[in-house]
């Protein structure tokens, strides 16, 4: 008797998973990736910059054959990211220009796919900027514009544009923020102070949509140059008006322990953060799973000869032609349009 109960209880639970799985099937699946692609330059000298290392006569050789194949391997990258089907939102760190996002979308596959380019120039002396590619027949954009961090402690201080997007998924409106954080570079130490900056900037910005708007379905990605565990991140996500909470990791790689790694460790600088709305999926808008996924495909990885294990195929090391696509792993979330 207890058997049969048990039979009957199993049916009914694996009825219930496959009808919610086939109800999820029927809704309205968008991807939104972000990835920093390391360096995604042209090799054309730049008569506004003082750094054109990446040209032909530059200390990284970045001639237009290496630029082509980048521009290569970064399609085939999307695409695999998209499992073949649209990418609702892209948005890529490490590019120079806007040239580099229209070559992307015009001179590869990927211009069947409606997508439309948004960027904005920035202050970083190396020419290091966000863009963002979306397919406008998945993703109706409102407004775009970019969040400049200064501080009056430093006026010298200069880095990348915080990336502003508001639009509709469906009928359900989304705040989208793309970020890519000063880097550990100078040290972390010295360093620490400005990432702290651009967590201010940015919380201030959402405390104004979620106050402002009851609800407000507000995404965060990027490249934050620091862990879920440190400081700045930690501040951005406790308290304030929208109720942030950083997303769980999930990856297929069990030797894939972040999304970069610096010699034998590894880390979890890109990340993805949502209002509590996007968690329960009460506005129209549910993260799947609760999960930002790491993209962790064989040809974006290479064995680790020193440190073990594996580590992202990087483009360049140092000032030698590695021939990779890039030092960070993609990271991208799945928003379902609820009912």
């Amino acid at each position: 008797m207890r058997f049969f109960l048990l039979y009957i209880l199993s049916g009914v639970l694996l009825s219930s998973s496959s009808c919610q799985e086939a109800e999820r099937e029927k809704q309205q699946t968008y991807r939104i990736v972000f990835y920093n692609v390391e360096n995604f330059f042209d090799p054309y000298i730049d008569s506004t910059r003082v750094y054109n290392e990446f040209t032909p006569g530059g200390d990284l050789h970045w001639t237009y054959k290496k630029y082509e194949q980048k521009r290569k391997d970064l399609y085939k990258t999307l695409m695999a990211i998209g499992e073949w089907k649209p990418l609702t939102i892209v948005g890529l760190a490490e590019i120079e220009n806007f040239l580099v996002l229209y070559e992307l979308i015009e001179k590869t596959p990927l211009k069947y796919g409606h997508y439309k380019v948004v960027h904005f120039e920035s202050e970083d002396f190396r020419g290091i900027e966000t863009g963002v590619l979306y397919n406008s027949n998945l993703f109706n954009l409102v407004q775009s514009s970019k969040i400049t961090i200064r501080t009056e402690k430093d006026t010298n201080f200069k880095t990348r544009d915080i990336i502003y997007l508001k639009g509709l998924l469906g009928e359900d409106t989304l705040h989208l923020f793309y970020n890519h954080w000063t880097s550990r570079y100078r040290g972390l130490l010295e360093s620490k102070d400005y990432r702290m900056l651009a967590a201010q900037t940015l919380k201030r910005f959402t405390d104004s949509i979620c106050s402002a708007v009851t609800g407000a379905n507000v995404l965060i990605m990027g490249d934050f140059n620091d862990n879920p565990t440190d400081e700045s991140m930690q501040y951005l996500v406790n308290s304030g008006t929208c109720n942030l909470s950083p997303l769980l990791f999930s990856n297929k790689n069990k030797d894939v322990k972040g999304t970069l790694k610096h010699h034998a460790n590894w880390s979890y600088f890109d990340q993805a953060i949502v209002s509590e709305t996007m968690v329960t999926g009460r506005n129209g808008l549910l993260i799947a799973d609760k999960t930002v996924h790491i993209f962790d495909a064989d040809f974006l990885l290479v064995k680790d000869e020193k440190y073990m294990g594996l580590k992202p195929f990087r483009t360049n090391i140092g000032f030698k032609y590695n021939g990779g696509i890039s030092d960070h792993l993609p990271v991208y979330v799945d928003i379902y349009q609820g009912k």
